[in-house]
């Protein structure tokens, strides 16, 4: 991870816990992979939200069947800079923003203020 990067990230967590992640613009999710891993990202419109999950979709089914949308949050690149930091015990090296579906995350996923979006 590149100085920069551990910087913003630092910086977006540090706003997120200031002023809440809902003050932050954008969509926060979580899918779950066919190999039982899931990917904590972020998009900044419904239209890119769409098109990133189509995107992902196409990728795992490379894997073989079982993709799944868990959450959609509000909070944008902030909730995920949040999310990164949390299971960064968990994130997969090499695999980009990958991690083991732990039971920490699980444990967030089940009480996360999710969003209704008609996708």
């Amino acid at each position: 991870m590149s100085l920069f990067y551990s910087m913003m990230t630092r910086q977006l967590r540090q706003s997120a816990a200031y002023l809440g992640v809902e003050a932050f613009p954008g969509y926060c999710y979580v899918v779950l992979f066919p190999d039982e891993t899931v990917k904590i990202g972020y998009s900044n419109t419904k239209e890119t939200l769409k098109r990133r999950f189509r995107d992902l979709k196409r990728e795992a089914d490379k894997e073989g069947p079982g993709f799944e949308v868990l959450a959609v949050m509000a909070g944008g690149c902030a909730l995920e800079a949040v999310l990164h930091h949390r299971f960064h015990k968990s994130r997969i090296l090499g695999k980009g923003e990958r991690f083991i579906f732990s039971d920490e995350i699980q444990d967030f996923l089940a009480t996360a203020p999710r969003l209704s979006l008609d996708l």
